[in-house]
Order: structure tokens, then sequence, then C-alpha cells
């Protein structure tokens, strides 16, 4: 029995609930620091007197910072244990929330936003390779889900943070209810996540089983050789494409077609992410105790109903619809494009060896944020050059994109925990 599966039985013994309640608060910590710069779009906008695409770009840059680090970070954790990766994320969480608090022009803004890119890296390998060592195989979607459901609890908090800077931002002078003064709290908040960390058990702390002689270019060789793991990737890149321009410019569907007040936008921004705190965890149940860990099955029915929203979202802003339809719509994408992540982590981990779970992730979400920076990019060129509507029906086409590459592409467990890709 190999080292990864003795730590496994540690880390059991040592009880699964603490780790999990941890896993989930440290998303939500991570979490809170990008959602809240997406609720505040508008103001944000304002502030830099800043066209779309440059605002979009500080979501773009945040996206970079995930997708050039996502496979350091997993070759990290490998490394250095899942505690020791938390804390390096957080600590470069911290700097980066301090630095975009002082950022006095966009260019320093868009390095702040890269820096946190690459710090909440750490969580999401960190986070699922912990789930991996405390659940067994059929209960590990649903530890995925409920450990991810801190992404959008993390969005209900950036909600209505970001939403309350938002409605003041008009009598707001200096750091007075300042968009910036939201980002001084989190950074503050940050240290929740590192006193978090000291709660985890010893048996996460390091992993013995894997050699020096596992660089991080040797990982992404051996990953980026398997031509259906490749295809898998690109589909959660185009999903992601979707994600990140649903919530990116959510406010600004909400105040500007739906014609909602900037406070009621942020109140829903925060009901949306709480819809998918719910989705996340059920979705992950779903297929472990009724579809027989069917993950890829599930996942493509989920995101093929997001290309139906964001169709109907093109059509909305086209033709108009009651207010009422487009929180509906909103509601149903929370929970299927931004609730479909716990599924897609779930299929990675047991997609390659346990030595080698936190550079495959790294690698998914190399290929999930670079969906990440193509997306809100695509949206506000879109949004600027022409309207809400085309940007609506190119994510939709996008998204569509990636459900035929995950259903024709890639065969869920091909790839075994003992064989090599």
């Amino acid at each position: 029995m190999s080292n990864m599966k003795l730590k496994s039985a540690d880390a059991g013994q040592a009880g699964w609930r603490l780790p999990l309640v941890v896993f989930v608060l440290a998303h939500l910590v991570g979490t809170v620091h990008s959602t809240a710069i997406t609720v505040m779009v508008p103001v944000i906008k304002t502030y830099y007197q800043a066209p779309y695409t440059a605002v979009a770009a500080l979501i773009t840059w945040y996206s970079i910072g995930q997708a050039v680090s996502s496979v350091p970070n997993g070759n990290m954790i490998d490394r250095i244990g899942v505690r020791n990766g938390l804390l390096v994320g957080f600590a470069i969480l911290f700097s980066a929330a301090v630095l975009v608090s002082f950022a006095e022009n966009i260019f320093m803004a868009y390095i702040s936003l890269f820096m946190m890119g690459w710090g909440y890296s750490a969580i999401n390998p960190a986070t699922s390779k912990g789930v991996f060592l405390c659940f067994p195989a059929n209960r590990r979607a649903t530890a995925m889900g409920i450990k991810q459901t801190g992404v959008p609890l993390g969005g209900v908090m950036a909600g209505l943070l970001g939403g309350l800077a938002v409605s003041h931002s008009v009598e707001a002078s200096g750091w007075n209810l300042h968009w910036q003064t939201v980002m001084l709290i989190i950074s503050a908040i940050t240290f929740v996540g590192v006193g978090l960390c000291f709660l985890l058990p010893s048996s996460l702390n390091k992993t013995e089983d894997v050699t020096e002689q596992q660089s991080v270019f040797g990982e992404l060789k051996v990953l980026a050789s398997d031509r259906q793991f490749n295809r898998y990737v690109l589909s959660t890149m185009a999903f992601n494409f979707g994600q990140y321009n649903f919530f990116t410019f959510l406010t600004a569907f909400l105040t500007k077609v739906l014609s909602f007040g900037q406070e009621t936008a942020g109140v829903i921004y925060s009901g949306v992410q709480a819809v998918s705190a719910f989705a996340r965890p059920f979705w992950g149940f779903a297929s472990d105790f009724f579809l027989q860990s069917r993950k890829k099955a599930l996942c493509l029915v989920i995101c093929s109903l997001a290309v139906i929203c964001f169709s109907a979202c093109s059509l909305i802003s086209y033709a108009g619809a009651p207010a009422w339809f487009g929180i509906c719509i909103s509601v149903i994408l929370g929970a299927t494009i931004a609730s479909y992540p716990p599924l897609i982590q779930a299929m990675t981990v047991e997609a390659v060896e346990p030595k080698r779970i936190g550079s495959a992730l790294g690698y998914t979400h190399m290929g999930m944020h670079t969906g990440a920076c193509i997306g809100p990019l695509a949206m506000g060129a879109a949004l600027d050059l022409f309207n809400y509507s085309v940007g609506y029906g190119l994510t939709a086409v996008v998204v569509l994109t990636g459900v035929l590459m995950l259903g024709f592409g890639f065969r869920e467990g091909l790839v075994h925990q003992d064989e090599k890709l």
C-alpha cells in the first residue's frame, strides 16, 4: 500500500469533519477577494474612468495569475503538503489585497489582481488534495461539493460588502465607504484563513512519497502527453469562460439590462451565490448516491442547461423581458455554470496517480483559468463594440463547444490512479 493511502487512513482517524469545515472556510476567505472586485465593477469603472474592456481586464489578470501558477502551485502542494500550501496561498492573497487597496491607477490594480490569482491558485489544489486524502472514492464528489460551498459563500459575503461600497459610491470621499476600503477589510479577513490552517491534522502537512525528481516541467510534460486529458482540460476552459462571464457581468446585466438599482443588484448577486452554495454539494451528492458516481454525465446535463440560459440572456438583452424572468435565469445559471467545479475536481483526482494529484489539479485549473482570462475580455469587447446580446450569445456558443468536447472527447475513469498518463 502506498504512503498516500496510509496518510489517507491517518487523516480519516483524525476525523473528516474538522478538515472539511476548514476547507470550506478556506475557500470562503480566498474567494471573497476576487469576487468583491466583480461585484464592484460599476464603481471601479467610474473610479478609474475606464471602458468595460479595461475593467474586465482586472479579472483577466486575476485569471492569468491563476493560469500561470496553477501547475507550479499544484506541484508545490505535492511537495510540501496541504497545510503549508494553504499558508503560502493566504500570504500572497493578503499582500495582493493590501496592494489593490492603495492602487492609484488601473495598471497597479492589474498587478494586484495577478498576485491575487497566484495566491488563490494554491487554495484549490490544496483543499482538493485534502478531500482525496480524507474521503473514499464513493463519497468524494459529495465532499468536493461541500468544500466548494466556500466559493459561493465567499461570493455572498463579497456581494454584501461590495454592494455596500457600490451603493454608497456617490457619497463616498477619500476612504469613507470607498471600494478600496472594502478590499482593505478583506485583507484583514485573510488572517482567519491563516488561523484555520493550524487546525488541520499533521497528516495533511507532508507528502513523503513525492520525489525530488518530480519537477514542474516534468509533471507538465507527462500530463500534456495525454490527448484525452487535454480535451478534458479544454472543456473545462470553455465552462470557466462561461462562469467568469456570468459573475463578472452579473451586476452590470442586472443594472443595465434589467434596470435594477446598484444595491438591489448586489443583493441579487449574493442570492445567486447562495443558490450555488446549495447546488454544489447537491450535485456531488446526486452523483455519489443516485448516479453511481457518473460525474461526467451529470456535468454534461448541468452545462447544457447553462447553454440554454445564456441563450435566453442573449434574447432578453435584445428583446427585453420582465425583471422576474431575468432573475430566474440568473438563479438557474447560479445552480449550473456556477456549480459544476466540484464534479470536475472529483473527476480530476480520480484520473491520475495519487502522487500526481496536485499537479493534475494544477494543470486542469490552468485550463479553467485560461478560459477565465479570455472570457471577460471577450465579453467586455462585445459590450464595447456591440451589446449584451452578442456577448451572451458568444458565451453560449463557447460553453456548448465545451459540452461537445467533454461528451465526445473524454471517457471518465480511463486513466486510473495506479497508471501513468
